[in-house]
């Protein structure tokens, strides 16, 4: 059972690679008085082809993705990327038209043409299916304006979801972030992103990964005594490239830096791998550069592949906490659905490592102890 407590807070070198390899491995030890797992999973952007499925039949986006539940429910907590508003009514143009119900009209609620908008019911639906925090910092955050931020973040707020990255326009600067009590361990969640795809953000209500803002945010929640750990969920890089650029390796360091101890990145719809790093204080953090898609009506191989990653902290009762070891599962697009990735399904295997390594690698029917705590 997930145990989590919000916890309200009032504030907003060494470029050293410690392993090239793909098989990663941390100093944290698992005979640590407190443990906590969180699952990660990368973009959830309902295209007009899976949208319209759903807006004809159950009307519940939970059946696209209920065949992994419970690869994610394994962990304490769990968290994906909503990249697209779910703001009630909201059409195109950013004009209120009030509950028109759950339908697919390509003017309020849409997944084409690069402006998206769901039915709020998503919320609930990722809710229900065991997802704990939703990033909300994305290239897409604006496609409703500013109303459309404030909606989605209502819905989601309504659906008992913490969130990360943005904040209403009534809202001060310390809910760009939160901090939560995973089975006693404080752990910071900071999302942001590089691009609104030019659209304006006046009210400076989604945090950006450039100007500066995050290692400021990252630094003073470094200084609290009430985190114990930060991680940071930037929306960046090349769409389609399976490794990352220069900006992401120079900001991921950065934000390490500041005092991250992992880096989840979003945006490539595509993996990208991941990296250990070791700060100029002797600090591991991890980098995972991208988790690619996990709903997505893309074609191609490294479109459909979806690394779930899992990321295990441990902590002494006087210590902040570290990582003591990750780990991966794989999830497949298959038509309008995502399904888990099983030992024949050697094509997304066989990708999946290609990022990750082959020590991490978890059948979906595996527990997260093989490789977290052995």
């Amino acid at each position: 059972m997930k145990k989590y407590i919000l916890i309200a807070t009032t504030f907003a070198t060494s470029l050293t690679f410690a392993n090239s390899q793909k098989d990663l491995s941390f100093s944290g030890s698992c005979e640590s008085s407190n443990r906590a797992t969180i699952s990660f999973v990368g973009d959830i952007l309902v295209h007009k082809a899976i949208y319209k499925s759903v807006a004809k039949g159950s009307k519940d986006f939970s059946t696209i993705w209920n065949a992994v539940n419970p690869m994610i429910q394994k962990a304490d907590f769990s968290v994906a990327n909503l990249e697209g508003a779910a703001a009630l009514g909201i059409d195109s143009n950013g004009r209120d038209k009030g509950d028109v119900g759950f339908i697919y009209d390509g003017k309020v609620y849409s997944g084409t043409n690069f402006v998206f908008n769901y039915h709020p019911k998503i919320a609930k639906d990722l809710k229900k299916s065991g997802y704990d925090l939703i990033s909300f910092a994305n290239n897409h955050s604006m496609d409703r304006f500013s109303l459309g931020v404030d909606k989605t973040l209502e819905a989601l707020h309504e659906a008992d979801l913490i969130t990360s990255g943005a904040r209403k326009t009534y809202e001060d600067e310390s809910k760009l972030y939160s901090v939560v009590n995973i089975e006693g361990i404080n752990v910071a969640f900071v999302a942001c992103t590089e691009s609104l795809n030019g659209r304006s953000d006046k009210e400076n209500q989604i945090l950006n990964c450039n100007n500066g803002s995050v290692e400021k945010i990252v630094k003073k929640l470094k200084e609290s005594s009430e985190v114990d750990f930060i991680t940071v969920m930037p929306h960046w890089g090349i769409e389609y490239k399976t490794e990352p650029s220069g900006s992401q390796k120079m900001l991921a360091r950065k934000f390490a830096e500041a005092g991250a101890g992992a880096v989840i990145g979003s945006h490539p719809h595509v993996p990208q791998p991941w990296e250990k790093y070791i700060t100029s204080k002797g600090e591991e953090a991890l980098f995972v550069y991208s988790l690619g898609n996990f709903v997505a009506f893309q074609k191609g191989l490294n479109n459909k592949t979806g690394p779930i990653v899992y990321l295990n902290l441990v902590k002494d009762l006087d210590n902040k906490a570290k990582i003591s070891g990750v780990a991966y599962s794989l999830t497949q697009r298959q038509g309008y659905y995502v399904l888990p990735v099983g030992k024949n399904a050697k094509s997304f295997v066989n990708n999946g490592k290609k990022f990750y390594g082959a020590k991490s690698f978890l059948l979906p029917e595996e527990p997260l102890a093989k490789i977290l705590c052995d």
